[in-house]
């Protein structure tokens, strides 16, 4: 009978602890991205299919995502930030087997970002995200202290060109951009002395200019930065975008219904179940439809600052701070490229795009944030217990 009311309790103590807000709210843009993938791809379904494999990958990427989610919120997160060493390791090994053995996609063919294993692929740099903030945030903790040190600070940059630098040489050139971002924001949520962020600016614009002057910067890549400035002479490139924008405005505030999209249905706009998803919302759910997308990412970002702000330690704050810095660096980037405001670079939307890889990384990263909330709660009740 005991042991009976012991698992009782266990149960109710593992609910106890559970970030029903993160889980529910990931689960809920998980659900209404499978939908928008379900239509983006329904036109292309051929045999009788009722599903397409874009639907299918993601739905699979969702599950194992949510069971990873689950198993690592178990875990404390101060195991998991003591094991950076393992894991980066592990993530770089893993960025190495994908320069030497990974696979591109037809339309770019320099971009070998994606490890095939069996017959699955999988987008490496997407884990590197989350190993890289777990290894950066522990730096990060180390020398919290003194972290306003040049000598720190030049290990800490080093530290952040690592992973800029095994995505670039896969070609992947959008996630190289999201790792920079992520690598200020936690320079930023650490504290660093605001004239490091002046420096590192004027450092990025002289080197970016130089970068454009030797041709660094070419082909497809320059000719999408040249177009936003001059799209009347690069309609073809500028062609993606400007039929994503036609598709959401022509939803008007309620959208024109499930399915009933006429560019969503007739594929005039090219890969709108991946970087182009918000159109296939605003088509066909309308202005609200688009909104409801941004708004339960932007709850998920508030709530995971507000987890790392109560958590028990800083490594947790740092992490969580992260993991919001993703979330919000590919959310930032892909509605630019939707408006047509920055280029494309093939950057997904969290969660609502078609892409296993991205779904998974974004799960175990909030398997972290869920670990943060369960054990700094868990150690704020142990603290009120023995004060009381």
């Amino acid at each position: 009978m005991e042991r009976g009311i012991s698992n009782k309790n266990n149960f109710f103590d593992f609910l106890k602890g559970t970030d029903f807000v993160t889980f529910i709210t990931a689960l809920i843009a998980s659900c209404y991205g499978l939908v928008l993938v379900y239509s983006a791809t329904f036109s292309s379904l051929k045999d009788g299919k009722l599903v397409s494999s874009d639907v299918i990958s993601m739905l699979l990427s969702v599950f194992i995502g949510v069971v990873f989610c689950v198993i690592v919120s178990n875990i404390d997160y101060e195991i998991i930030s003591k094991l950076w060493p393992v894991i980066a390791v592990g993530c770089i090994l893993l960025m190495i087997a994908t320069r030497l053995w990974g696979t591109a996609p037809d339309a770019r063919e320099d971009a070998r970002s994606w490890l095939r294993i069996g017959g699955l692929t999988l987008q490496s740099s997407e884990i590197l995200k989350v190993g890289f903030i777990i290894s950066f945030s522990y730096h990060l903790d180390i020398v919290k202290n003194e972290i306003n040190k040049l000598k720190n600070i030049i290990l800490l940059v080093i530290h952040g060109a690592i992973p800029v630098f095994l995505v670039m040489i896969t070609g992947d050139a959008g996630s190289a951009l999201i790792f920079l971002l992520m690598f200020i924001s936690l320079l930023f949520f650490a504290r660093v002395h605001i004239g490091y962020f002046v420096a590192g600016i004027c450092a990025m614009i002289v080197g970016f200019i130089v970068a454009w002057k030797a041709k660094i910067i070419d082909g497809i890549q320059r000719e999408r930065i040249v177009a936003l400035f001059y799209p009347e002479l690069y309609e073809d490139t500028m062609f993606q975008q400007n039929n994503g924008k036609i598709a959401m405005g022509s939803g008007g505030l309620f959208g024109k219904g499930f399915l009933n999209g006429d560019m969503t249905q007739s594929g005039l706009v090219p890969e709108n179940q991946n970087d182009m998803i918000l159109s296939v919302a605003g088509e066909e759910f309308g202005f609200i439809g688009a909104m409801c997308v941004i708004l339960l990412l932007f709850l998920l970002i508030i709530h995971v600052l507000r987890t790392g702000l109560k958590a028990r330690d800083n490594v947790g704050y740092l992490m969580c701070s992260g993991v919001s810095a993703m979330i919000f660096s590919q959310l930032f980037i892909n509605v630019g490229m939707e408006l047509g405001l920055l280029p494309v670079i093939g950057i997904t939307l969290p969660l609502f795009s078609a892409g296993g890889s991205s779904s998974l990384s974004i799960y175990l990263a909030l398997g972290i944030v869920m670990s943060v909330y369960r054990y700094s709660r868990a150690s704020e009740e142990s603290l009120f217990y023995s004060n009381s």
